[in-house]
């Protein structure tokens, strides 16, 4: 967007600095910026992005969005207004309306990011798809992502995170979805909400905000998630439920090789192998199939797309490890429903396998949080034959464990990723089965790195 169009979006006003730029990218975060973009000065709890202004002039940001004139910024256009957050929704809003293409928006406690990656993959097929990035999924990437549109682009497919009610709510309402899929409602960020059933409602922001004539995508296996179709105007059901529009039939699980069924849809059916393990895995694969069905996919076509789907980093990603162990990576993050998937996949290893789980802390549940992790340590209990648990609830985890029939010296707790290589390296071999798994802030992806094989 040009500092003209940015003026007119916003209501700002250009103080100094040249009123001919276009700018290609934008930027929240002072040290990210690159050369030739805008950085916008936002005011969180914590930090100020005026702070930050001169940082980013010096990293290369060719245009400032501010609430207040900065000092010692030359060369610069300088864009003033009320509210930068509200400009940067005013913006997003301005560039959709300019380049309106049609938003698949995604959210749920548990495998939004994979979810999106298969939605992404399966209408590539067909067209030009731009997708958030990374964690790209709040009031600040939404808008990042959207100001990166390409002129070819055909179809937006994007994450919708929330930590608070409303969040989502908001989101919708710079960024009206014309598909809604909603996953989950698990204890996720409970610890911001307080209950599930606000964490249901946070959800359900995304079916009541969809675009006029917009469809929601339903996991008829959620009971929380079916009813929000009481306030869809039109919805589809998926899942393996026999109410589900879009299910699966005949599934055979193939262990860490994934598993194979029968893909039932109002456009035909087809024979899936998908290389992704486990049933959560399946769940997701038939929401991405929901959505490819809106845009006149036939089943065979998603079934040929969803075998060529392969997973994104850190997330359920088989890599080979020390001695020839397999090392089970979904280090990118954990809650309670997304903890107890992993370890349903562990249980998949071979007969024989050593199975470890390696497992942090997750985060953000709040007053659940203490049985949360009993729940997730006895599960480890019964399907790891050895558990080495990092973070603030690591004891708990153990003790449960230990109580579900894991022995002292088969459940561990350390201090953290070097702490759980040391533990972990001793077991390594070729019948050794190890998963990792823990809350982004845990990092366990360090523990990754030191005990795989090099490509």
């Amino acid at each position: 967007m040009s500092v003209k169009e940015i003026v007119e979006a916003t209501g700002g006003r250009l103080l100094s600095g040249p009123p001919d730029i276009t700018f290609a990218h934008l930027f929240t975060d002072s040290r990210e910026v690159k050369a030739g973009g805008l950085f916008v000065a936002l005011r969180g709890e914590q930090h100020d992005g005026h702070v930050f202004i001169p940082q980013a002039v010096e990293h290369g940001a060719a245009g400032v969005l501010c609430e207040r004139p900065p000092q010692g910024v030359d060369g610069a256009a300088v864009i003033l207004v009320d509210d930068t957050r509200q400009a940067l929704f005013d913006m997003t809003a301005e560039r959709l309306r300019r380049r309106p293409l049609p938003i698949v928006a995604v959210t749920g406690s548990a495998g939004k990011t994979t979810t999106k990656e298969l939605i992404a993959h399966l209408l590539g097929r067909r067209q030009r798809v731009h997708k958030s990035e990374g964690n790209l999924n709040t009031y600040t990437g939404i808008p990042m992502t959207i100001f990166q549109m390409d002129p070819r682009d055909r179809v937006l497919v994007v994450e919708y995170a929330m930590s608070r009610a409303g969040e989502i709510r908001e989101l919708a309402s710079v960024a009206p979805p014309t598909i809604g899929v909603v996953l989950n409602v698990g204890l996720a960020h409970v610890g911001f909400l307080g209950s599930i059933e606000a964490v249901a409602a946070a959800k359900r922001e995304l079916v009541e905000g969809l675009a006029p004539g917009g469809l929601a995508i339903l996991n008829a296996d959620d009971r929380r998630v079916r009813a929000m179709s009481a306030v869809a105007r039109r919805f589809t059901l998926y899942g393996l439920s026999a109410e589900a529009a879009v299910r699966a039939d005949r599934v055979r699980l193939h262990g860490l090789d994934g598993s194979s069924f029968t893909l039932l849809t109002p456009r035909g059916k087809a024979e899936v192998y998908l290389r992704l393990p486990g049933h959560h895995s399946i769940s997701n694969a038939l929401a991405a199939a929901a959505v490819a069905l809106e845009f006149e996919f036939d089943a065979p076509a998603i079934a040929s797309a969803l075998h060529g789907f392969i997973p994104p980093s850190r997330r359920m990603n088989i890599v080979t490890g020390r001695n020839g162990a397999t090392v089970i990576d979904d280090s990118y993050n954990a809650s309670p429903g997304s903890m107890q998937a992993a370890l349903e996949v562990l249980r998949l290893a071979p007969r024989g396998s050593l199975r470890v789980a390696v497992l942090g802390d997750m985060l953000e549940l709040g007053d659940h949080a203490e049985q949360a992790h009993d729940e997730v340590g006895s599960l480890a209990g019964k399907t790891a034959d050895i558990l080495i648990a990092v973070g603030e609830y690591a004891p708990r985890m153990v003790q449960s464990a230990r109580r579900a029939g894991l022995s002292a010296d088969r459940a561990l707790v350390v201090e953290g990723a070097d702490e759980a290589v040391a533990a972990l390296t001793p077991w390594l071999n070729a019948q050794t089965q190890v998963l990792v798994k823990g809350s982004r802030g845990m990092r366990l992806e360090r523990v990754v790195e030191q005990i795989r094989e090099p490509a």
